[in-house]
């Protein structure tokens, strides 16, 4: 006669199941749990014949409406795990009523596995087939948030007879957002069972473990052995005190893993996982199996006693000491990361080889041919070990990683210099030679490395100026506030802008050594101008003061001003737009300002302060008309214009964009050259 007792679990369920942490990502580890669970329970049993049998339930779908792949693709709303384990026994039924059960302590059992089922399904229905004293039971009830004890509808009895022991474990009501983010192939999730339960495929006694649903049928060890085809190592290994054990296996191609991993196994599960790349970073794509052609991956599955006592209630993570501090009873990921690589490199050392000259050989080919100013990482032999370059690594991600291995080696040739500056022992004229040569060979590499790129720079910017000057793909020219902004930011000063980010060589490299430059700036707004005019110079240029003049009220020795006019232009009004005009009385408002305050100090702008103007324009018969009327005179090679204005003091020169894209290519011609860009 069946029984029903009253059965608590003894513990604040809704509280313990609301506290767990639970990742959307891990929305199939209550699965993995009861799997394993099952195995386990087929262990005790020590039968040869162990079968467990997984279904996966969909939401009802109509043949007619929906398409088969559309089918297999339906929604999950539950599983049903299957075993002919030794079954929910009294034992086994107390173990699951205790919150921290240590009665499957040996195997790594936490007794939180079944709050994982609560935390991601509405209810559990659990129905068992054994033996208890040799006698044929049964034993079956919800487990769920329903009541305040969890156990709901229990019951116990005898039956007349059973065929084999049976459990059955329903996983009901699919939660979000475990449900929404659960793969809906089933053969992704064989993927994921095969991954997470591997070391149980590895053994030998490992029962039969079946995945279905309504439309497919998967043989979960046929399959792990068609994805490893044979292909599995096994080695030991240690990090300080602690003993490893390690399977290496080649994982051939399939849906859901896409790169190298190394997984790291507490009691026979996986419980997390790294890339390969992190130990060995020129590993990142499939590799080609020589024998079959088809493509693998390494993926390892490391085991040890370390992992056991340092992973996680949720057998989510393992607990690593941080970098740097010691500790005796705790190792870092780095240290684990260096114990790894001679075991990897010694089954897969052509493999490791291979990764490695390809990436030399897309390193060597970036910088012969874009980026010759990281040509002094070359003399490093151990520059590129550590940079990762996948097949899809930009060239801009890799001039990244370069310039920043430049910068750990100029800052290393630094701290250097530092030691050996400051180092009082006494050595022989041979070995403070020896040092000091060596030190100074490193620092003219990386004064040689900056300069190379330097140049680079230049190259980019003449070609980002020359593109300025075309046609966009609007098919119109650009506006002269896009040359501007090339040659010198706009709406700035010199106050406000580095060295580094101007480009004033392209005029005349004389003009980046100046007292103060002002850039579209109004001429009211300068501090200290005494005259109030909104006019605003595209660039107003002020030189060194004179420097034989005592004082803090020196004149300023000259002042350069550039125009710019947009590239082809071809209207200009005759009273409004003569661009020459316009630089004259720029100079005649200047003047009238008499002075200029810049850093507490007072400049004045005297009679004698003499102006350069430059007029950066295309030429058409409207500015050779305005440069004849202004009595100015061609240049030597016919392509601007020249002149002085005797009143104004004022020196003139017209450069046509096409003088100075040629002059500037010409100048830096040279450096070019010699690096080969």
């Amino acid at each position: 006669m069946a029984t029903t007792p009253k059965e608590q679990i003894g513990i604040d369920l809704k509280g313990r199941v609301k506290r767990l942490q639970l990742a959307e990502r891990n929305m199939l580890l209550p699965v993995f749990e009861a799997i394993v669970n099952s195995i386990h329970a087929i262990e005790d049993t020590k039968v040869p014949n162990g079968k467990i049998e997984i279904t996966i339930q969909r939401t009802p779908q109509s043949s007619i409406s929906f398409e088969e792949e559309i089918k297999r693709s339906a929604e999950i709303i539950g599983f049903t795990i299957e075993d002919n384990g030794i079954g929910f026994t009294e034992e086994n039924y107390k173990s699951f009523k205790r919150e921290y059960s240590t009665y499957k302590a040996n195997r790594g059992g936490l007794g939180i596995g079944r709050f994982m089922w609560l935390k991601a399904f509405t209810d559990v229905k659990v129905e068992s087939f054994f033996y208890e004293e040799k006698k044929p039971v049964k034993r079956s009830f919800f487990f769920n948030l329903k009541t305040e004890d969890g156990i709901d509808k229990h019951q116990y009895s005898t039956v007349e007879n059973i065929e084999s022991r049976k459990t059955t474990v329903k996983l009901i009501g699919y939660k979000d957002p475990y449900k929404t983010k659960c793969p809906k192939r089933i053969k992704t999730i064989a993927d994921r069972i095969v991954e997470h339960c591997l070391i149980y495929f590895l053994n030998v006694d490992c029962p039969e473990i079946i995945l279905k649903d309504d439309e497919s049928l998967i043989d979960l060890n046929q399959y792990f052995i068609e994805l490893t085809s044979g292909n599995t190592f096994k080695d030991k290994f240690s990090v300080g005190k602690f003993p490893f054990n390690i399977t290496l296996l080649k994982w051939f191609e399939h849906e859901q893993f896409t790169t190298h991993k190394i997984s790291m196994c507490a009691d026979n599960r996986e419980v997390n996982s790294f890339n390969v790349s992190k130990v060995f970073p020129d590993i990142n794509t499939k590799i080609e199996d020589v024998d079959s052609g088809r493509q693998y991956l390494i993926v390892c599955y490391i085991e040890g006693v370390y992992f056991d006592e340092n992973k996680n209630d949720e057998r989510t993570e393992i607990r690593f000491s941080k970098d740097g501090i010691f500790d005796s009873e705790l190792i870092s990921e780095s240290e684990l990361y260096e114990s790894l690589s001679p075991i990897i490199k010694n089954y897969f050392s052509e493999e490791v080889e291979n990764f490695k000259i390809k990436k030399l050989n897309r390193i060597s080919a970036f910088i012969a041919e874009k980026a010759p100013q990281y040509r002094i990482l070359n003399k490093y032999n151990h520059s590129f070990e550590d940079i990762a370059v996948a097949e899809n690594t930009s060239d801009q991600d890799l001039d990244l990683k370069l310039y920043k291995k430049l910068q750990d080696i100029e800052f290393e040739s630094r701290k250097e210099t530092i030691e050996v500056l400051n180092n009082n022992d006494e050595e022989s004229a041979d070995e403070l030679k020896e040092k000091y040569s060596k030190l100074f060979e490193e620092l003219s590499d990386i004064n040689k490395s900056k300069l190379a790129q330097y140049v680079v720079h230049r190259k980019y910017i003449i070609q980002l100026f020359e593109k300025s000057l075309a046609l966009n793909q609007s098919g119109k020219y650009e506006l002269e506030d896009t040359v501007h902004s090339i040659i010198y930011p706009t709406k700035t000063d010199s106050n406000q802008i580095d060295f580094n980010n101007q480009n004033l060589w392209i005029i005349d490299e004389r003009l980046s050594f100046h007292h103060y430059l002002s850039s579209d700036k109004p001429l009211n707004t300068i501090d200290g101008f005494e005259y109030d005019s909104s006019d605003r110079p595209d660039l107003m240029i002020f030189n060194n003061p004179i420097s034989y003049v005592e004082g803090d009220e020196a004149p300023f020795n000259s002042i350069v001003l550039v125009e710019f006019k947009r590239p082809m232009r071809k209207g200009y009004n005759e009273t409004d737009d003569n661009p020459i005009v316009q630089l004259y009385d720029y100079v005649r408002k200047i003047r009238k300002g008499k002075k200029l305050t810049n850093d507490g100090r007072t400049y004045d702008i005297g009679d004698h302060t003499r102006f350069y103007c430059y007029l950066v324009c295309d030429r058409n018969e409207k500015i050779d008309e305005y440069a004849e009327n202004a009595q100015l005179e061609k240049t030597f090679d016919g392509l601007g214009w020249y002149g002085y204005n005797k009143t104004l003091k004022c020196t003139i020169e017209i450069l046509p964009f096409n003088q100075v894209l040629s002059n500037a290519k010409k100048r830096n011609k040279v450096l070019f050259h010699k690096l080969g860009i």
